[in-house]
């Protein structure tokens, strides 16, 4: 897990979470990353150190981007097939909530192929359909946007992207963008 700071004129204006898919790959949501350049993105490792990334891709349409990290070698999460995820299993979601960086905290899978409109940075027109989500009871907040989804092996089954909420703040109706269209978007990167 990683965060992920978006900056503008030298001033954030956006944080989410990462996910390492291979040594020099972060898998995070679209949103989280926006419209930013690549001097605008930065990732916090787990030993605090910040590194610069480049946006390898980005697609609004599954709310998916791929960052590069180039000089350091990342440890990867093991990835699930997402079609044996089942309504009831127990599951964590991983993230920066809020910017409380390497928050865990645990529910289960309430409901699968839930269809879920996103927006950017959280603010604007919703840009992005997900299909065949993965809905949670596990918390999620703003921040963990980006972060893992994982089943009780810690394999990731998802990547957070939504929640739906009045209030701005988790109500326990949470959304995942299934793995196996996170290994399809990564591929095309």
């Amino acid at each position: 897990m990683v965060s992920v700071e978006v900056s503008s004129g030298g001033h954030p204006v956006g944080e989410g979470s990462g996910v390492a898919v291979d040594e020099h790959h972060i898998v995070t949501n679209a949103h989280v990353v926006g419209d930013a350049t690549d001097s605008d993105v930065s990732v916090t490792l787990y030993d605090n150190s910040v590194q610069p990334v480049t946006i390898a891709g980005r697609d609004p349409i599954t709310d998916l981007a791929v960052l590069t990290v180039q000089d350091t070698k990342l440890t990867p999460i093991p990835i699930a097939t997402s079609a044996e995820v089942r309504t009831g299993q127990p599951v964590m979601a991983v993230g920066n909530p809020l910017g409380l960086a390497g928050t865990v905290t645990t529910g289960i899978v309430s409901a699968l192929n839930r269809p879920v409109a996103a927006s950017e940075q959280g603010t604007g027109p919703s840009v992005a359909t997900v299909t065949n989500a993965i809905q949670t009871s596990a918390p999620i907040n703003p921040g963990n946007s980006g972060g893992a989804l994982v089943n009780g092996c810690g394999e990731l089954i998802g990547i957070n992207s939504a929640i739906y909420s009045r209030s701005g703040g988790s109500i326990g109706i949470g959304f995942a963008i299934p793995s196996n269209m996170v290994k399809l978007v990564v591929t095309q990167a």
